[in-house]
């Protein structure tokens, strides 16, 4: 018998086995979204994708939610250098807001984040605090430790298939640990040279809130991934702003595989910008991040340091973040 008669029945199997196979797989789109290019991921090799997380920010809200009945574990840890001038007028002064960044000494956030249905999420996080030097007012201590409460929904806009541009609305309740001492300058004993009367005295308990927020992100073909949130507040609670707005924006540039370095910057009392109200004024900073994807996108790490930019911001900053997706 021939080779050739053997060889030939086998070579054609095989040659229609990879034909149908190429048949089998879809092609991939060109576009996610309009007008957008391909993604900045690495797909990962899992058998459950929809457990692969993307949570590379320090800051900046992560503008993509889980698939319906999957968990992700959110901790943080952050330290603001105790003595910072966080408070016209005071050393270490400073509201425990649920969304504060800038608190005293250090603070862990431990919560979770859980998809229930398409396009929707709820999340909860509990922020612990200590460390933290001063007084509230005459007598009354910072508490040490000190909890407060963050929780909502978040809604995802954009559909699924937009793999590049992602938008993320969220709404819910927040608790703080404590209240410092209130900025008042229309009392009537408030003068240059009398300047600790320009502050009600603060309590060692927080009152309840309202918050609402709008995360943004998008991602492009050479690894740029852009992102900002806009976060407003309000706490039910006499003496308080209106409204209280922070914003955050980042940069990164993915270096290698799920590695990635950038910048991020937090502008926080923002409504206090042209007139100083209950916190005192604006607060402004900025450092680097580095970012970490391990485990096919289950694990991600982030950390770095950051720095104010004016004299009412916290000198010094640090903070990093864990998140695992079940």
């Amino acid at each position: 018998m021939k080779l050739s008669s053997v060889l030939c029945p086998f070579v054609a199997t095989i040659a229609l086995h990879a034909s149908a196979a190429v048949a089998d797989e879809a092609p991939t789109p060109l576009l996610s979204g309009p007008s957008a290019p391909t993604a900045d991921r690495v797909e990962p090799p899992t058998d459950d994708p929809q457990r692969a997380i993307d949570r590379t920010w320090l800051y900046v809200d992560d503008a993509r939610i889980p698939a319906p009945l999957h968990l992700v574990l959110l901790n943080n840890i952050s330290y603001t250098n105790v003595g910072s001038p966080t408070r016209l007028g005071a050393d270490t002064y400073y509201n425990s807001l649920g969304m504060n960044t800038a608190e005293p000494g250090a603070m862990i956030g431990i919560g979770g984040e859980m998809g229930i249905v398409s396009h929707v999420s709820v999340m909860t996080t509990v922020q612990i605090g200590f460390g933290g030097q001063g007084q509230i007012s005459s007598g009354v201590e910072v508490p040490n430790p000190n909890a407060g409460l963050v929780a909502g929904v978040r809604v995802q806009a954009f559909p699924q298939a937009w793999k590049n541009t992602h938008l993320v609305v969220s709404a819910g309740y927040l608790r703080e640990a404590w209240q410092g001492p209130i900025y008042n300058d229309d009392n009537p004993t408030c003068t240059p040279s009398q300047f600790a009367r320009c502050w009600s005295p603060g309590k060692p308990y927080g009152d309840s809130g309202a918050f609402g927020q709008i995360a943004f992100s998008q991602d492009f073909v050479n690894r740029i991934r852009l992102a900002a949130t806009l976060h407003v507040e309000h706490i039910f609670a006499d003496g308080r702003d209106p409204l209280d707005v922070m914003v955050e924006a980042g940069i990164a540039a993915r270096i290698v595989a799920g590695f990635r370095l950038g910048v991020e910057y937090v502008g926080q009392d923002l409504e206090e910008s042209i007139d100083p109200g209950a916190e005192g004024g604006p607060r402004h900073f900025i450092g680097p991040t580095a970012s970490l994807q391990l485990l096919r996108e289950r694990l991600s790490l982030v950390a770095g340091p950051s720095f104010g930019l004016n004299a009412h911001s916290p000198e010094v900053l640090g903070r990093a973040a864990a998140s695992f997706g079940f």
